[in-house]
């Protein structure tokens, strides 16, 4: 019963709050001046203020009485009829506007009394409807009164509240924690962290001193929901004999509830003393007393079950409890993340459901008992499905285990697996009770928000903004002054998150867990209903139906009308009848009070046009339907806030689309929404990602003017179709305050330039809260004044892109947010100076930490500024394409990341030292002398550098520590690289030299064993350290050496020190004998070499054995070496095998065959360029894994084997075969499909 008054009594006090709200609006104020209805809209006030107020009297009891359980159900009822009858006011205001304007083009505050009221006529009388609810709700109201003083419920609810309070004590309830041996090493070892510790003999003035160092006792929150096992692992560290040795003092008190800051100090007092306290003393004696007891002992304190959050209440509890001995904690369990973020000083620990295994033993324990599950095999069976749905619940499984261990009867176990969790008997303690407390504490605005989540399948995939959007138009959000409604509702949202309502999943997914989703599913059957397979009873009171099956009839959806308060229509999964649409269009006609309609991958092609008498509809999502045309109809629903036609093939607009003045959501392919002419009209909507300037009435520059709601991106083109800054200005960017990106783009075919660029640009000012800007293919010769700092403060990022005729680039080196910066295809531009940095006294660049110029083909000089350093906060820095760039800054201290490609600099450049600008030829050889300073680089990639000669000078040892890649490609004339310095100690996990040719061979190569890649291709004479710099390469798992001429052979010593090696390259080494035996490569994954024409040796040959276990893929040339290579080894695990090249005319024939056969895994076999080969394996048929089978370039294959290809294939790929083997290959092939469309 108190479940049903939570729900009926603080759903129905939230709809009411509402309510008021919405009677004290403008829209209903002025309907009720121009219908004649001011005295009867004022005095539903006052009845809503008075039903309002006895409510929150009934609210307050928590009464068990089931008469005013029925009554709060019609209070329910009545104020959702008040809602609606608000909800059709408000939508004759509305239709009465868009009349208006399209019959007169006057203003609506010129309209006759006469027609509003001929208007609202049309479905009846106001006043009538207007005063019935006022009766209903009065009576209501009259009835509760006389409830609650019969039942003399102040007495009553008092008793109530102090029975129902929950409480716990230090001593174990489990004798063993099953799965937490993680969290609870964790939690003991932050809790015995003695790093700011002191001992009770320490001198009392050095301990004073150092606890007024301490800002606050560290505390340690333990967070998840309610039944998950946070009071039992509390309990076991609290009872743990390291923590006991610790702390001198030990203090358990169950919060609940009642967070009452003298209480709790009380009872920490009687803790600690073991004596009875006089219930008379006030809070600062307490607090005296309590200081007094602790001030020389290290102690712990367990709070547990917090529910309060306010941190005043907190601080003043924490107030005396910072005297304690330094190392002293307090530990403290809560359902509330936010609790936990507010209390905190150490990381949550965050418990989750136990893991599979662990949750079994704990089930199988609760529900056998003394037994063995084994003992009953087809209850253990049972026994594990009602585990898995329990998601790692230690609570429900108590409860449900403890239910199954009192009847070993398979029938009585079938009963409950088939059950709904909370519809089986439980205890007041049992999961439900105990997650319905987490509801209770909920404000009803909350409440009314998480009911609604019953409507979705369990593990449904949530989203803030899609979840908030239907909240918006259920009405279950609180207008908040000038807030806008999207935040608000992120608000609850993260409330309910903060409170374990949702996980965060992924990305911006969230999930719900199966306990409280059947928890929600609990508090809301009155009024939800959600069809997931079989047809259930339907609720007297629906409003709320979503169906989740594709087994549905659709003419059953007629059951559903005669249920006219409908307010929820949601299909999650698609149905394809071809009288779908007939019967929605039955629907529409009966149910008119939907407000959100999902129809989402439905298989109809038309809405109906009855569509149009959903006036109170908001969310409509037609997605990925087959729907063309949008009936006419729908721009009568004026009240519609998201309209989601995404993925269908929208061919135009109703030509009344604009009438839609609440929408704030249109999702459709962008094409297609810039085909709606006069979309200013829409001035509520929220985002335009992109704007194409047309020059045609309704399509051009002003129609953004009055949008003034946009938020996000906006991407504004054909700017070129703009003739002046005048009309540039009428776009309003500036009054756009909510915009957080601007993308400002010309067409970039449209020829020459009209010359008025630079005018148009000067025009398009954004407000000054823009975060990111994007200039593209601007014909202007400069940039606009209003790009300076004053103007656009608090600008981030910067894309200026295909800038032909600047000379310049823009001074924006003093925007005092700037973060990144990247400059593309600046033609123009040959010298960079002072004017970049926008003064040449003070620092440029401060916070930016991203640089990228690239295509800057004229380029050439990068001037200095003495004695300033510019870009101190740099972390990337990327040139590319800018071939006469001759010189580069010294590099800022904290740059991590060096990224040149095809730039004209013939040496590196130093880090800065304080005593350098920037370097040309000749000061950059003087920087790399004079700088020692340690770099940060980490991640250095140089390719294409024509004129690069030697990286000696840079390649320092005071460079090396920090970096993990080194990337050196296409550099044809470096001929000094210091590979001799790159040993131990160091941090490289990454090196890459290709195409490299005058690099000479090192005098003594030793690599560090951090590498984890060595990649070296066209090297000059470095591969001559090969093989012996690879000893002791243990961290390797990646070896590709290419086009390494002095390499004669890999022993198997060498092979046998890289043991972590996964993937082995090896292609075009000329020189290359022999191969040492692959069986020392236990980590081996993928082999493939090619094309040395030397190798015939691969070592122990004569020795047949198991290769490596975890061998998955080969690629492989010589046909001699695959059969060297399988007598060698027989991989087991082998998946892929790839021939390239082979020269011979049979494969695998004869006892070859069985190395074939052996190949247990193979899921993919292919064969390429193998010119003289006659014909495939014989005994392919036998392959029974083989899925992937491809045949290229090998003309002399005339036929497939006799016994054909194996039946286990999914697909086959062939090209350029011999006419006959094509053809039979097409015809498999053809079965194969037909096949698998037989398969249901």
């Amino acid at each position: 019963m108190e479940a049903l008054l939570s729900v009926g009594g603080y759903i129905a006090s939230a709809v009411l709050d509402n309510l008021v709200g919405q009677v004290s609006s403008d829209a209903i104020q002025q309907f009720g001046r121009d219908s004649g209805l001011q005295d009867d809209l004022r005095r539903l006030r006052t009845t809503l203020l008075r039903t309002r107020f006895i409510l929150t009297s009934a609210e307050k009891r928590r009464t068990k009485d089931d008469n005013l359980a029925q009554i709060l159900q019609e209070l329910k009822d009545a104020a959702y009829d008040a809602e609606d009858l608000l909800d059709e006011f408000e939508y004759q205001v509305l239709q009465q506007k868009a009349e208006s304007k399209e019959n007169q083009r006057g203003n609506f505050l010129s309209s006759s009394l006469t027609l509003a009221r001929n208007v609202f006529n049309r479905d009846g009388d106001a006043v009538a409807k207007v005063r019935e609810v006022m009766g209903r709700l009065d009576s209501i109201a009259d009835d509760m009164e006389k409830i609650i003083r019969l039942l003399a419920l102040d007495d009553e609810g008092k008793e109530y509240q102090r029975s129902a309070r929950r409480e716990t004590s230090s001593f174990l309830t489990e004798p063993e924690v099953f799965g937490r041996e993680k969290e609870k090493s964790k939690l003991i070892k932050l809790l015995l962290n003695s790093g700011d510790a002191t001992e009770p003999d320490d001198d009392l003035v050095r301990v004073c001193s150092m606890r007024q160092k301490k800002d606050s006792i560290p505390v340690l929150p333990v967070v998840g929901i309610g039944g998950i096992g946070k009071t039992t692992l509390a309990q076991h560290i609290y009872d743990d004999p390291e923590v006991n040795d610790y702390f001198k003092l030990k203090i358990w008190v169950c919060v609940s509830d009642n967070f009452d800051v003298k209480r709790l100090t009380k009872e920490i007092i009687e803790s600690v003393t073991r004596e009875r306290l006089s219930d008379h003393q006030n809070l600062n004696c307490l607090q005296e007393i309590l200081k007094e007891k602790i001030m020389s002992k290290r102690f712990l304190l367990v709070l547990d079950d917090i529910w309060n959050d306010d941190r005043n209440e907190w601080d003043r509890l924490c107030a005396p409890l910072r005297f304690g001995l330094q190392g002293s904690k307090i530990l403290v369990t809560t359902r509330s993340q936010k609790i936990a973020k507010m209390m905190g000083t150490k990381e949550a620990v965050f418990l989750k459901g136990l893991a599979i295994d662990a949750y079994w033993e704990f089930f199988s324990r609760q529900a056998f008992g003394s037994h063995s599950p084994k003992e009953h095999p087809e209850l253990e069976a049972i026994g594990r499905k009602i585990a898995d749905r329990l998601k790692g619940s230690p609570l429900a499984a108590k409860t449900l285990g403890g239910l199954l261990n009192l009847e070993m009867d398979e029938r009585c176990w079938r009963t409950i697996i088939d059950s709904k969790i909370w519809q089986l008997k439980q205890g007041e303690d049992d999961i439900m009770p105990v997650l319905q407390l987490s509801y209770q504490y909920l404000p009803g605005y909350l409440k009314q928000c998480v009911a609604y989540c019953s409507i979705f399948p369990k593990d449904y995939a949530y989203t803030k903004d899609q979840l908030v959007q239907v909240w918006m138009a259920q009405g279950f959000i609180v207008p908040q002054g000038n807030v806008r409604m999207e935040e608000v509702g992120s608000e609850y949202f993260y409330d309910l998150l903060g409170r374990s309502f949702f996980q965060h999943s992924w990305n911006d997914v969230y999930v719900m867990h199966d306990l409280i989703h059947d928890l929600v599913q609990s508090v809301s059957v009155d009024e939800y209903l959600r069809i997931d397979g079989k047809w259930q009873k339907i609720p007297s009171r629906l409003r709320h139906l979503s169906i989740y099956t594709l087994n549905l009839v659709p003419s059953k959806l007629m059951d559903f009308g005669n249920y006219k308060n409908l307010r929820t229509l949601v299909f999650f999964k698609g149905l394809y009848d071809t009288n779908f649409c007939s019967v929605l269009d039955c629907l529409f006609t009966v149910s008119t009070k939907i407000r959100v309609l999902k129809l989402r991958i439905c298989g109809i092609k038309e809405l109906p046009e009855s569509i149009g008498n959903l006036k109170h509809l908001r969310y409509l999502d037609i997605s990925s339907t087959r729907i063309r045309r949008l009936p006419e109809s729908l721009c009568n629903l004026y009240n519609l806030q998201v309209l989601n036609i995404s993925g269908c093939p929208i061919e135009n607009f109703p030509t009344r689309m604009t009438n839609l003045v609440k929408l704030r959501q249109l999702k459709v392919a962008e094409k297609t929404k810039c085909e709606l002419a006069d979309i200013r009209k829409l001035t509520s909507l929220q985002e335009l990602s992109v704007f194409e300037v047309v020059k045609q009435r309704g399509h051009k520059i002003e129609e953004l003017k009055d949008m003034i709601q946009l938020r996000g991106r906006i991407c504004i083109k054909n700017l070129e179709s703009i003739e002046s800054e005048e009309e540039a200005s009428q776009a309003r960017l500036n009054h756009k305050q909510y915009l957080d990106e601007l993308a400002l783009i010309w067409n970039i075919d449209r020829g020459t330039s009209s010359g008025n660029d630079d005018e148009v640009l000067g025009g398009l000012k954004p407000h000054s809260n823009l975060r990111r800007l994007e200039i593209r293919n601007y014909g202007g010769v400069r940039f606009p004044t209003w790009l300076e700092p004053q103007s656009l403060k608090y600008l981030k990022a910067i894309c200026l892109e295909n800038i032909q005729s600047c000379g310049q680039l823009p001074s924006v080196g003093q925007l005092p947010s700037l973060e990144i910066l990247r400059i593309k295809n600046m033609h123009a531009v040959k010298q960079v100076g002072h004017e970049f940095y926008g003064s040449p006294e003070v620092k440029g660049f401060l916070l930016l930490k991203e640089l990228k110029i690239s295509d800057m083909p004229e380029w050439e000089e990068w001037f200095r500024i003495e004695g300033i350093q510019m870009f101190p906060q740099l972390l990337q820095l990327r040139i590319v394409n800018c071939p006469k760039l001759r010189g580069l800054p010294c590099l800022p201290p904290l740059l991590t990341e060096l990224s040149l490609e095809n730039v004209g600099i013939n040496m590196l450049p130093e880090s800065w030292n304080g005593d350098h600008g920037f370097t040309d030829e000749s000061s950059m050889t003087q920087c790399s002398r004079s700088s020692s300073r340690t770099s940060s680089i980490s991640d250095m990639r140089i390719r294409r550098c024509p004129n690069l000669v030697n990286l000696e000078q840079w390649l320092l040892s005071h460079h090396l520590p920090a970096i993990t890649d080194l990337n050196i490609i296409d550099c044809q004339k470096v001929a000094r690289l210091p590979m001799e310095r790159f040993k131990d100690p160091f941090s490289l996990e990454r090196l890459i030299i290709k195409d490299c040719p005058l690099l000479p061979s090192p005098v003594q190569l030793i690599l560090p064993s951090s590498l984890q890649w060595l990649i070296l291709d066209s090297c000059g004479h470095l591969d001559e350290s090969l093989p012996s710099c690879l000893h002791n390469l243990t961290s390797l798992t990646r070896l590709e050496l290419v086009r390494c001429p002095h390499i004669t052979s890999l022993p198997g010593e060498v092979l046998g020190h890289m043991i972590a090696l996964r993937h082995l390259t090896i292609l075009d080494c000329g020189e290359l004998r022999s191969l040492g035996d692959l069986r020392a490569l236990r980590s081996l994954e993928i082999f493939h070499i090619e094309r040395c024409p030397q190798l015939t040796v691969l070592a122990n040959e004569e020795e047949q054995g198991e290769g490596s276990a975890r061998l998955r893929v080969v690629t492989i040339d010589d046909t001699a070496l695959v059969k060297v290579l399988f007598s060698t080894i027989t991989p087991p695990s082998l998946e892929t095998l790839q021939i390239c090249g082979s020269t011979e005319l049979i494969l695998f024939a004869g006892e070859e065959q069985l190395w074939l056969q052996g190949l247990k895994f193979l899921r993919d076999l292919g064969l390429a360029s193998c010119n003289n080969l006659q014909s495939l394996p014989p005994q392919l048929h036998s392959l029974s894994t083989l899925r992937y089978l491809s045949i290229r370039n090998c003309p002399e294959i005339r036929s497939l084997p006799e016994k054909g290809l194996p039946s286990s294939l999914e697909d086959l790929y062939f090209h350029s075969c011999h006419p006959v083997l094509t053809e039979q290959l097409q015809r498999h092939r053809t079965t194969m499909k037909k096949l698998r469309n037989a398969i249901p």
